[in-house]
């Protein structure tokens, strides 16, 4: 016997994809089984001026055409969306409120006038660290939920895919000084974790030969990095590199992650659609 539940919608948005993923969900006796019913991946034309109105487009279109009847979703943001920021800590911040609007302040400074009509959000880490922080374009957002209202589909959560890649497989990311990339289509970003805290963070844009280039990379956001390391390893996110030979370093030690999706998808996995499928 069992209880049919509501559908999970996961989506991806990308600079020029959409991606999208139903899963189903029952109540058994076992406890709660997922499978997926559908996978579907629209193509756009991104915006050349790094907007966003064409995925929010493509978004409504899709969900037109989806069945999303009681669904609910969740949606990661490619990082060509989102701007990040290491945050100080400061004692003179008493509650979250004066947190998020000094960290809006770092990102006026960082990015101007535009970073005002920003949605931040901190990464909370210990005490005392510096905090890494996302921003959003505040329009952007409001137009996301809007479409997911006018679906009539709940949404539960949005969550920028450095995040979400992170959070996944921090587990194998060990406790010393470490680097930590995700890819994506066109940009690399590569951020440094001491003891499981953010130190630094950069978003670079790479090319087609961006793996070959990777040690020098690293070469490269080591000079730069602000922070003291002597970190070699690297713990690589790109799906759908996992059949691609990594480049051979004297200096780096390279490792592919690979995404922990839950056990019942695993006849459905599709490294393209690795983020919805986690």
């Amino acid at each position: 016997m069992s209880l049919s539940l509501r559908d999970e919608l996961r989506v991806v948005l990308s600079r020029d994809q959409v991606k999208l993923v139903r899963i189903g969900r029952q109540l058994t006796l076992q406890g709660i089984y997922s499978r997926v019913l559908e996978k579907k991946s629209i193509a756009y034309t991104a915006d050349a001026d790094s907007s966003w109105s064409n995925a929010v487009k493509t978004l409504a279109a899709a969900l037109s055409e989806l069945s999303t009847k009681q669904a609910v979703a969740s949606v990661i943001l490619s990082n060509h969306f989102v701007r990040y920021a290491m945050v100080a800590a400061s004692q003179t911040l008493s509650n979250e409120a004066e947190e998020l609007a000094y960290a809006k302040h770092v990102f006026s400074q960082l990015y101007g006038t535009s970073a005002e009509a920003s949605e931040i959000r901190l990464h909370q880490g210990s005490a005392g660290a510096a905090q890494l922080a996302s921003a959003v374009d505040g329009q952007f957002l409001r137009d996301v939920r809007a479409v997911f209202a006018a679906a009539n589909v709940k949404l539960k959560s949005v969550q920028p895919q450095l995040m979400t890649a992170y959070n996944n497989c921090h587990s194998h990311i060990p406790k010393q000084d470490a680097w930590f990339a995700v890819f994506e289509q066109g940009s690399l970003c590569l951020g440094l974790v001491q003891q499981g805290q953010w130190c630094s963070l950069r978003a670079i844009k790479v090319g087609a030969d961006w793996l070959e280039k990777l040690p020098e990379l690293l070469d490269r956001e080591t000079y730069l990095s602000e922070v003291d390391t002597l970190a070699d390893e690297i713990f690589l996110w790109a799906p759908e590199y996992w059949k691609t030979a990594l480049p051979k370093s004297l200096k780096w030690k390279i490792h592919k992650l690979q995404p922990a999706i839950r056990a019942s998808f695993a006849a459905d996995y599709d490294e393209r659609f690795a983020l919805a499928m986690l």
